[in-house]
């Protein structure tokens, strides 16, 4: 009986971990870069100096520095005899069909691009073509102010991309 309910728990966890939504927020303007799974976001936050990164998973958050992180030294010593590898069958690359498969599996939510060439003839070139392009979830607009912001939403789930792999 425990067993079958130890089963029953890794099932339904597997079928979470799957099926629940990845999303990736970037937002050039408020310095947002942000990645959400579930209950954990894993949240880059840019500072004058340093790069925090900010681990959160329920009500638990942790921030790391990225630079102290790549800064220390690796505690493997290593060892002036260096070991040989064994040669393997040589990997396949990716079909470019595949790639494509997966790269379909994603979802872009929002777009926005708000642009500035610092040539006011391309920027006139341009603001028709950005007009037309834009849609309501994808907002492209050309401004003369010096301005360049980019923000985006995408979207995915884990089975998707196991199934574009696959099949």
């Amino acid at each position: 009986m425990g067993l079958y309910f130890i089963i029953g728990i890794l099932v339904i966890l597997l079928t979470g971990f799957l099926f629940s939504p990845l999303v990736l927020q970037v937002d050039t303007s408020k310095n947002h870069y942000a990645v959400r799974w579930g209950i954990g976001s894993l949240q880059f936050i840019p500072t004058p100096d340093d790069l925090l990164l900010s681990i959160g998973i329920g009500f638990w958050r942790h921030h790391f520095s990225l630079l102290n992180l790549l800064a220390k030294p690796s505690k493997k010593e290593q060892n002036s005899i260096s070991k040989t590898k064994k040669k393997g069958q040589p990997r396949k690359p990716w079909p470019f069909q595949r790639l494509l498969r997966v790269i379909r599996t994603f979802h872009i939510r929002q777009f926005r691009l708000d642009m500035d060439t610092d040539d006011f003839v391309t920027n006139a070139y341009l603001y028709p073509v950005f007009r037309a392009l834009s849609a309501p979830t994808r907002v492209l607009t050309i401004n003369f102010q010096g301005r360049n912001q980019c923000a985006f939403e995408v979207k995915n789930r884990v089975i998707n991309v196991l199934v574009a792999l696959i099949f």
